[in-house]
């Protein structure tokens, strides 16, 4: 039986929330009710179980990882199989592109791949991140990507990645992970890579000028926090148009 229908048998059983108006609706007592229903039932129960465990025996150098910013789970929340799952431990491994989870029981040490396919979009703290299934393969990578609405008719997509690298130090070899970025615009119903200049000058001739002009006072930014630098060019953009 699937863990939606669990949930409402339980529902029902206990009388658990019964101001809840529907069960489609993503109320405040909805949220609690799920929640409670998989701190208890356990991991074992949720749709997403059976994906492989995750595993990492990466020797790095300077405590670098091959995860989004940390290594450390973080409480987020998860749309698997058009069922909504909150309150979750997540981390987000770019290197692989896996997202990772973590049983609410902090005594097991299973640390679980949920398999990509059935994803739809998940949070990590207030960062929203989609699955590009659509996106054509031979222009971009496709997975994971992190989703900022910039304006009106325009979505920015972020892929975040990490190359790896082998480096000699003391006689042991170590890795490094170096930060990557794919930058993609969805715009017209169409996605376009917007991986430099020349590409956003194309997308907006008009606004040429003011575009350099960004680039000129932002290269500090651009190359400190390319992911950032990114997201305020393209609002910027936004709101020039307006």
């Amino acid at each position: 039986m699937k863990t939606f229908q669990k949930k409402l048998h339980f529902i029902i059983l206990f009388g658990l929330f019964l101001s809840i108006s529907s069960i489609y609706s993503q109320t405040s007592n909805e949220v609690a009710t799920y929640n409670w229903f998989d701190k208890n039932l356990g991991i074992e129960s949720m749709d997403f179980k059976n994906g492989s465990a995750h595993l990492n025996f990466d020797q790095t150098d300077n405590n670098e990882n091959r995860y989004y910013f940390s290594d450390d789970f973080k409480t987020g929340s998860l749309t698997y199989n058009g069922q909504n799952y909150f309150d979750l431990y997540l981390k987000y491994d770019i290197y692989a592109d896996e997202l990772v989870v973590r049983p609410y029981n902090e005594s097991n040490t299973t640390k679980i791949n949920i398999v990509k396919e059935n994803v739809s979009s998940f949070k990590i703290g207030n960062e929203k991140f989609v699955n590009l299934k659509e996106v054509n393969l031979q222009l971009f990578k496709g997975g994971y990507y992190e989703e900022i609405a910039t304006g009106n008719t325009t979505i920015l997509y972020i892929k975040h990645y990490k190359e790896k690298k082998k480096i000699l130090k003391e006689n042991v070899t170590l890795l490094q992970f170096v930060p990557q970025y794919e930058f993609v615009l969805l715009k017209d119903n169409k996605f376009i890579s917007i991986n430099d200049k020349k590409e956003i000058v194309q997308l907006y001739p008009n606004q040429k000028r003011k575009i350099n002009d960004f680039y000129f006072l932002n290269k500090d930014l651009r190359k400190e926090n390319p992911s950032l630098f990114m997201k305020n060019i393209m609002k910027y953009i936004n709101n020039l148009n307006q």
